[in-house]
């Protein structure tokens, strides 16, 4: 009888041994022992976020939620954010806290980025935050991007474009009257040439000096008078191929015009409900990835389906 008491005694003893190491060894793995300092956190929202989130430094796991609270403000409403640091991680005043998350089927968690400054702050003090930058988020940032995309950018180019093809109409019809000036004043610079000439001659040796200039004179103006008219002929040809151009691709021109104009006009009244389309999408795959998270097996047998 006492052998059998002392056996149980002996067991007994051995499983409460057992019992009180696997309890110390669960507990230094949780980082449960380690010295703590407390910490706050403000974020405009907390999705994903949960008491015992993990809290990163430069993606290094250093601490962890405490608690989340709501406070509403007279202007703003906030979550506070109650975090615990390791005692020993120095955490510099001008660092930077935001939500992040590694991929999509991750849970968020809060990334410290380490600031340059040589001040540390205070347990108890505020950790600088910023937005959430998770996946949901960015969807939701390019479909409002989208909208004022179509707001602020498709209208000015749709005037600009009516207004280059009114400009070169315009100079279309102004081209001949152009060119009739310019033939007016190439007649006249050939008489006045003429002219001098006569004079000249009419002269005799009393103005000999004065001949020797005016040839040197004539003969600059003859070769302007020339270059002059390359140039006009250049311009005449250039003119004309402009003019063939406009002509024979106004209607074309015009009918891509209106074309463009009434794409761009059912992009912009379907883009409200484009960006629609994307939010609740996102919050659908946010939704898809929450339960993931919660049961993976879902991946493999579905969710069951139960009558309405």
């Amino acid at each position: 009888m006492r052998d059998s008491r002392k056996n149980y005694l002996i067991v007994g003893g051995f499983v409460l041994t057992m019992l009180s190491a696997l309890v110390i060894w669960l507990a230094v793995l949780s980082g449960t022992t380690q010295a703590t300092s407390s910490y706050y956190l403000e974020f405009d929202n907390v999705i994903g976020l949960s008491p015992g989130g993990q809290i990163l430094f430069e993606g290094y796991p250093v601490g962890e939620i405490e608690d989340i609270v709501f406070t509403r403000g007279p202007e703003t409403s906030v979550y506070r954010l109650d975090v615990t640091i390791h005692k020993d991680w120095d955490i510099p005043e001008d660092s930077l806290a935001i939500m992040t998350q590694a991929s999509l089927l991750s849970s968020v968690v809060v990334d410290i980025k380490a600031g340059t400054s040589d001040k540390m702050l205070v347990p108890g003090e505020r950790i600088p935050s910023l937005g959430s930058t998770n996946i949901m988020t960015a969807m939701s940032s390019v479909a409002t991007k989208l909208s004022n995309l179509a707001d602020t950018s498709l209208t000015p180019l749709l005037e600009n474009l009516s207004g280059g093809t009114d400009t070169l109409t315009t100079f279309s019809q102004d081209a001949p009257i152009i060119l009739n000036n310019v033939k007016t004043f190439t007649k006249q610079l050939t008489t006045a040439t003429t002219r001098l000439n006569h004079i000249l001659d009419q002269s005799g040796g009393q103005i000999e000096t004065i001949l020797g200039k005016a040839e040197l004179a004539s003969g600059n103006i003859s070769t302007l008078t020339t270059d002059f008219h390359q140039t006009r002929k250049q311009l005449d040809t250039l003119l004309l191929s402009m003019r063939r151009l406009v002509k024979n691709n106004e209607g074309e021109i015009d009918h891509s015009i209106a074309d463009l104009h009434h794409t761009l006009e059912v992009v912009a009244s379907h883009i409200q409900e484009i960006s629609s389309n994307l939010e609740t999408t996102t919050w659908n795959i946010n939704e898809l990835t929450t339960d993931l998270r919660r049961n993976p097996g879902l991946l493999v047998r579905g969710r069951e389906f139960s009558e309405p």
